[in-house]
C-alpha cells in the first residue's frame, strides 16, 4: 500500500519538477540537463529498488536513498545560488520525507523487533535519514522551507 503511494509521489514530484524548468540560454539548458540527468538516474534507480523491496527495512533503505538523492540535489542547488531550483526541490524533498520515508519507517517500526539485526539496520536508516535532513535543512536559507524540514525532524526520531 505504501509502495505505490511512494512511487506515485516520486513520479509526480519528478514530473512537476521537470516541467518547472525554464532555462533561457543554451548554457543554462545544458547545465540543467546535466544536473537533471544525474538526479533522474538516481531517482529511477531508487524507484526500481523500492519497487523490488519486499521487506520493510529494505523498503526503508530504498526510500532513504531516494530522499538522500533529492536532498543532495537541494544542497547542490543551494551552493549554486539557484533559488528557484532550491525552492522546487526542497518542496519535493519535504513531500518525499513526509509522505514516503516517515510512513515507511513507521510501518517498519511496527513489525521489526528493535534488537534484531533488521532492527539495527532500521535504526541506521533512521539515523542516516536524520543526518540527510539536517544537512539539507542547513543548506536552506531561513524561512518557510527550512521550517517545514525542521518540523519533520521529530517524526524521524
Amino acid at each position: 500500500m505504501t509502495r505505490p503511494a511512494l512511487t506515485a509521489v516520486v513520479l509526480a514530484s519528478l514530473a512537476a519538477w521537470a516541467g518547472a524548468q525554464g532555462p533561457t540560454t543554451a548554457a543554462d539548458k545544458l547545465r540543467l540537463h546535466r544536473a537533471n540527468r544525474t538526479l533522474l538516474t538516481d531517482l529511477v534507480g531508487s524507484g526500481v529498488r523500492l519497487a523490488a523491496a519486499d521487506q520493510p527495512v529494505t523498503r526503508a533503505e530504498a526510500c532513504q536513498q531516494t530522499a538522500r538523492a533529492v536532498g543532495l540535489a537541494v544542497r547542490r542547488a543551494a551552493e549554486a545560488n539557484e533559488t528557484d531550483r532550491v525552492a522546487e526541490l526542497a518542496d519535493h524533498f519535504e513531500a518525499l520525507v513526509r509522505d514516503g520515508l516517515v510512513p515507511v519507517l513507521t510501518e517498519a517500526d511496527a513489525v521489526v523487533p528493535r534488537e534484531s539485526p533488521e532492527g539495527v539496520r532500521l535504526r541506521a536508516v533512521r539515523a542516516g535519514a536524520s543526518a540527510d535532513l539536517d544537512a539539507t535543512e542547513a543548506a536552506l536559507p531561513a524561512g518557510e522551507l527550512r521550517a517545514k524540514l525542521a518540523g519533520l525532524r521529530e517524526r524521524l526520531k
